[in-house]
């Protein structure tokens, strides 16, 4: 009894002590930059890691260097090489396997605008999920006609794009 008991605290020891070492978050925040090196490391295939840099200005000491867990978001970081982004990263106690303490987990063009005319999918999500939240407001009819009214005060245009639920 006392061996599994001992077993038990051990193995659940061992667990806590890698998520701390390197699953804890530590921190969270964004770099930005331009994306000069996206590449896949390690001599051991199920130990392969995608590791990057970021450089975000002149001189060593504006280079980042970061780690991409998953490997859809590694894979679109890499067709983006040499361009500028914003990266959003969780900074852990230790990297291993990774090179790195930084994990990149969602990233952005940097400047990419969005073109609102172009897309007409786009278009109608925006119209669907407008409409979807004014809807949700119609059980309160006091609440729907204050945001109705503000809206209407503080912005014509989003104000127009309530009027086109109604169609």
């Amino acid at each position: 009894m006392k061996k599994t008991i001992f077993l038990i605290i051990f193995v659940l020891g061992l667990w806590a002590t890698k998520w701390a070492l390197w699953d804890m978050k530590i921190s969270s925040g964004k770099i930005v930059g331009h994306l000069t090196h996206m590449t896949q490391k390690g001599n051991i295939p199920f130990l392969k890691t995608w590791e990057g840099t970021v450089d975000e200005g002149s001189g060593d000491k504006l280079t980042t260097y970061f780690s991409v867990k998953d490997e859809v978001l590694a894979k679109k970081l890499f067709t983006y090489e040499d361009k500028e982004v914003v990266l959003y990263y969780d900074e852990h106690l230790l990297g291993w396997p990774r090179k790195t303490k930084l994990v990149v987990f969602s990233w952005k063009a940097k400047k990419a605008p969005v073109q609102f005319n172009e897309s007409k999918t786009l278009e109608i999500l925006e119209k669907t999920l407008f409409c979807s939240f004014l809807g949700s407001l119609l059980p309160n009819q006091d609440l729907y006609q204050k945001v109705k009214d503000f809206i209407k005060e503080q912005n014509l245009f989003i104000y127009n794009q309530y009027q086109k639920c109604n169609n």
